[in-house]
């Protein structure tokens, strides 16, 4: 078998972690897987190697860990794969989960006092390819991805696997659940679909987190169907997208329903105590330095909620903000990086704060956090602590031994080599199991009264609207989140008449969004909550209800239909003196309201605002809402050079993920097509400096000929035996930067800001790679293609055959870019045209690109993006 060890890009997968030899570390205190029976092949076919574990001095170079915690590499796998998911049975014995061929295998570790050996088994080659595993009631419960050429393997599938002999060895597999392909346009994006299963709390269901690549795999729900693309930016749609999710099911995959949408991509989920659940769910790196940019964040999965991914479409642009009150917002973010598992610390012989610790895991940075959650309101407050982070070593999941009260992680993902770690406390302080701390009496009563209004989540209840009407104007977020949702599970006939009558404004407004949102197309239901919200006066309301009132004409115009000139006129006029508003929500609002609706009446005071911004994404916005606000006609002279010298003195100074240097284009051009012909005249030189694409090239390249000449075709074993003394030696930094934009890997990477967007953004470069991972990453680089940066080969029914990438399906239409150097040249496709679509198994990326390269400069180039 073949080690794939490199990877790429961002998400669960792999990091290769082959960490040094000396590997015990500890560190000081720092701030902050129908019905049929199928046999399992090779089960237990041998053992793969006994390794004792390695040790040495704790404080030693590698990994940073709180005070008192020991790290300890336990096994380094061999010929095993790329590990991705783990768990542990009740005889304290970890079965992990390689990410493609090489198998399942269960790993027993050695004794805490280090007097033993690490046994490796094989449980099967025919199983694996899991991103998540768990045993449940006696069996090994694992979401086994589609079909892998090289093995003849079933589709996708929750897996049920048992030992029906007594004999300790797994011998049978039952599909539960059977995983929809991805057909037609959709490509098999494996690391943003059905992730972590976990046993419920009451030990009769089971817990099963998926990704935003496709739809939930039920069609029961505790969500009301009533998620779209509602904003101004766009009209609803038929069949909107509705992000990632969660879903329950009975042990044997029946009665599925799904628990909430709108996730981005969560690879893992976790109980606490008290039965509720959490995840770490990921970003878009893309939009990093965007007003829409959402981080990485610690949230909980509450019944009936939207966290705002759903309704995009595949718009991969825009995704939805938590100030908008129908979605529920982080418990805390987090920022950049890639979430990977996560559990809680029970069961661990650690502090009784880490007990009680939710641990979540970031691939990108090599991080491990401990989130400490404490009741608040019907939700909690979640307060992380960075408490394990190294260079180089992607975490991909983590779980605490019921055996031996350690905390054990491994490292992997996209083709690269494994670690399993264990972590132990050697502190002063007791490791006793905790008592956990009950919440105030206030605290408790909401976290029930949030219960019980979930109890209407799911469909009509003839007791619901008594109970939840008077709720919908709490205080607490989650409460009338919570009532809300309840009410839009009734028949809105029942009380459409109700929300338009009430006279309470904070009940009133829940009531009047919760109709918006559940009367799409309906074209009579627009006068009527324009009449509804004449009621009150909008400069009277607090912020939150002003964001509320708002948020209604948004979703209105978004089902009903744009206002009609007149209509929007009216509105302008009475709301017009709230702008700008001490509240930056409703500031925001109102500019986009008023851009939408092309009035004049936004330039002024957008031009303040953008002046006045020192966010880039604030600047960003206001200045998209300019552009998009009024005709050429409402510009005058000095308007139009006022905004083109503010987005001048700004626009260049913009960085973050890959979307923002074509909106730095996009925003310089539309702010000089505000001047006039004389204006362009007088600043055309300032303008042409303006457009420059912005690079970083201040180095001076060893060998400065253009064209380079060949020097070698160069293979992974001609350069990593000088890998580790090259870089420990002081580089030629300046070389490696102007060889990365030489080389033509600006082209399609992005690097701190700079850059395109065709391929992984290497920014962290250092933080996931390890340097020999890195480097077989561009020698091979079709040996593992990032999914998400992979062609395809699309096959019309004409017989006309399109090799690129899908960027977006929007409606029947695929968007497809055809040249990995300029993604926006792109083809649409009718879906109606389309005959097939397969995964193109050659990457975009040439071989040979380091051909032109010395011995040194190829380090050089290392050292620089691993940021050496």
């Amino acid at each position: 078998m073949q080690i794939m060890k490199h990877f790429r890009s961002r998400n669960p997968s792999n990091a290769s972690t082959n960490p040094p030899d000396n590997l015990l570390w500890s560190g000081k205190r720092k701030r902050g897987h129908a019905a049929a029976l199928l046999p399992l092949i090779a089960l237990f076919i041998g053992f793969f190697g006994q390794a004792g574990t390695e040790r040495a001095q704790a404080g030693v170079a590698g990994i940073q860990v709180r005070e008192g915690f020991v790290v300890e590499r336990i096994y380094g796998p061999k010929g095993q794969g790329s590990w991705v998911a783990m768990c542990f049975d009740d005889k304290g014995r970890i079965y992990v989960s390689a990410e493609r061929k090489e198998g399942m295998f269960r790993v027993t570790p050695p004794p805490l006092d280090g007097v033993g050996e690490c046994k490796v088994e094989l449980v099967s080659d025919q199983w694996g390819h899991c991103q998540g595993m768990s045993f449940i009631n006696g069996a090994l419960y694992v979401v086994q991805h589609g079909s892998i050429p090289e093995k003849d393997l079933p589709p996708g599938a929750i897996l049920r696997l048992k030992d029906t002999d007594g004999d300790d060895k797994l011998d049978t597999a039952e599909p539960i659940f059977l995983i929809p392909p991805i057909t037609d346009s959709r490509q098999a994006w494996w690391e943003h679909h059905v992730h972590a299963i976990v046993p419920g709390p009451d030990g009769k269901s089971i817990y099963v987190v998926g990704g935003d690549r496709d739809g939930v795999l039920c069609e029961k729900g505790r969500t009301p169907k009533h998620w779209n693309r509602d904003s101004w930016d766009f009209n609803s749609i038929p069949a909107p997208y509705s992000g990632g999710w969660v879903m329950r099911a009975d042990p044997d995959g029946k009665n599925a329903e799904y628990l909430c949408m709108g996730l981005r991509n969560p690879y893992d989920i976790a109980f606490n105590r008290q039965g509720d659940l959490f995840t770490f769910d990921s970003d878009l790196e893309y939009d990093v330095g965007m007003p829409n940019y959402r981080p990485t964040a610690i949230r909980q999965i509450l019944s009936g909620t939207d966290s705002g991914w759903a309704g995009r479409a595949n718009e991969m642009r825009w995704s939805w903000t938590p100030k908008w009150e129908e979605f529920q917002p982080p418990l805390k973010n987090i920022g950049p990086g890639s979430p990977t598992g996560v559990c809680f610390g029970y069961g661990a012989k650690f502090p009784a704060a880490y007990q009680e610790a939710f641990f979540a895991c970031d691939w990108t940075f090599g991080r491990m956090f401990a989130v400490h959650l404490t009741p608040k309101g019907a939700t909690y407050q979640a307060d992380p602590e960075l408490f394990l982070s190294a260079k180089g070593m992607p975490i991909t999941d983590l779980a605490v031994s019921p055996k031996d009260g350690a905390l054990y992680f491994i490292t992997g993902g996209r083709g690269a080599g494994s670690t399993l770690f264990r972590i132990t406390y050697r502190g002063k302080e007791s490791t006793a199991p905790a008592v956990p701390k009950a919440p105030d009496p206030a605290t408790a009563a909401l976290h029930k009264l949030r219960r019980e209004l979930e109890t209407f989540h799911g469909g009509p209840n003839p007791k619901a609207l008594a109970v939840v009407w008077p709720l919908l104007g709490h205080e607490d977020r989650a409460i009338r989140g919570a009532a809300r949702a309840a009410l839009e599970w009734q028949p809105v006939t029942e009380w459409k008449q109700r929300a338009l009558d009430e006279t309470k404004p904070r009940i009133a407004l829940q009531a009047l969004l919760a109709l918006a949102r559940s009367t799409d197309r309906d074209a009579t239901v627009q006068p009527a909550l324009l009449a509804a919200l004449e009621r009150f006066n909008f400069e009277k309301l607090g912020a939150d209800e002003q964001c509320w009132y708002l948020r209604i004409l948004t979703v209105s115009a978004s089902r009903h239909g744009m206002y009609p000139a007149d209509v929007a006129a009216k509105l302008v006029a009475k709301l017009r003196p709230s702008l700008p508003s001490t509240d930056s929500r409703v500031t925001e609002e109102l500019v986009a309201m008023f851009a939408a609706f092309h009035s004049d009446a936004v330039i002024v005071p957008a031009l303040d605002l953008l002046e006045h911004s020192l966010a880039q994404e604030e600047q960003i916005f206001y200045s998209d809402a300019l552009i998009t606000a009024a005709k050429a006609g409402a510009w005058t002279p000095a308007l139009g050079e006022r905004f083109f010298n503010l987005v001048a003195e700004r626009a260049p100074r913009w960085k973050g993920g890959a979307f923002v240097n074509p909106k730095r284009e996009a925003v310089i051009k539309a702010a000089a097509a505000k001047l006039t012909d004389g204006q362009r005249q007088q600043f055309a030189e300032r303008i042409e400096d303006l457009m420059k694409p912005p690079v970083k090239g201040a180095g001076t390249p060893r060998t400065p000929e253009t064209p380079r000449t060949f020097v070698k075709l160069w293979k992974l074993e001609d350069l990593a035996p000088a890998l580790e003394a090259g870089l420990k030696e002081k580089r030629n930094i300046g070389n490696g930067r102007a060889i990365y934009t030489a080389s033509t890997c600006i082209v399609c990477h992005s690097f701190q800001g700079d850059g395109g967007f065709s391929g992984p953004d290497l920014s962290n470069a250092g933080g996931r790679y390890a340097p020999q991972d890195l480097l077989d990453n561009i020698l091979n680089p079709s040996k593992v293609i990032n999914e998400q940066y992979g062609r395809s080969v699309f096959v019309l029914k004409d017989g006309k055959e399109i090799l690129g990438r899908l960027l977006e399906t929007a409606g029947d239409t695929l968007v497809i870019a055809t040249n990995p150097v300029n993604p926006r040249e792109v083809i649409r496709v009718d879906r109606k045209n389309l005959a097939s679509t397969t995964p193109s198994p050659v990457s975009a990326m040439p071989e040979g690109l380091l051909s032109t390269l010395t011995k040194d400069d190829v380090l050089d180039l290392l050292a620089y993006l691993l940021g050496k």
